[in-house]
């Protein structure tokens, strides 16, 4: 299994790194602002060997059992400019990642259990049950999930093809706003009683 992960990785930074022709590396200067080309570079005698390790930890909550671990450019900044990004997510059981995007392709590796995923388009939906080893990718910008099959704590990795894959949950985009609730029922189809429990839940108002 570490096998299977060290080949995909090196595969992802083979074929999308755009850096090596410009410079060895960049490690992300993250006071400085981002650009459409990425941050400005830390001045290279600044950079020291803690720069290429990173911890992923101590991880987000999400509210359905499930915990996310990041390693973007904001978590490791010497990705800046590989066009590269990894995750961990542990879902325990009876647990799911709800639906979300990803402004990245990814691709997701079990390492333990087994995790039913969802890829949604308009006309259909893409399902299959993944256990320890299987793979699959979710194209940039889908809608997508994860639920828990099994009957232990599952695991997984994500690679994705951007430094700075950003996560886009649908019930916070929806319902973690201040939007009328009239205006979210009407456009969504939704119930406004369904729709005021969903925005108290997800903090949001209107």
């Amino acid at each position: 299994m570490n096998t299977i992960l060290i080949v995909l990785f090196c595969g992802l930074i083979a074929s999308t790194s755009h850096a090596s022709n410009l410079q060895d590396f960049c490690v992300a200067d993250l006071k400085r602002a981002d650009s459409p080309s990425g941050y400005h570079c830390l001045p290279s005698d600044t950079v020291t060997s803690q720069n290429f390790k990173h911890e992923l930890g101590p991880g987000i909550l999400v509210p359905s059992k499930s915990k996310l671990y990041s390693s973007s450019v904001n978590e490791f900044p010497v990705l800046d400019n590989l066009g590269i990004a990894l995750g961990r997510v542990e879902i325990e059981r009876d647990g799911f990642l709800p639906v979300h995007t990803h402004a990245a392709n990814e691709i997701l590796i079990v390492v333990q259990g087994f995790i039913d995923v969802g890829l949604l388009t308009p006309g259909r939906a893409y399902n299959n049950t993944l256990k320890p080893g299987d793979l699959t990718v979710f194209p940039k910008g889908l809608l997508h999930y994860l639920v828990n099959s099994g009957k232990e704590k599952a695991v997984a990795y994500a690679f994705y093809s951007s430094p700075n894959p950003r996560l886009n949950f649908l019930h916070r985009e929806l319902f973690g706003n201040d939007i009328p609730t009239k205006t979210i029922a009407e456009t969504t189809f939704l119930d406004k009683l369904q729709v005021r429990k969903l925005k108290a839940r997800f903090n949001g108002s209107g």
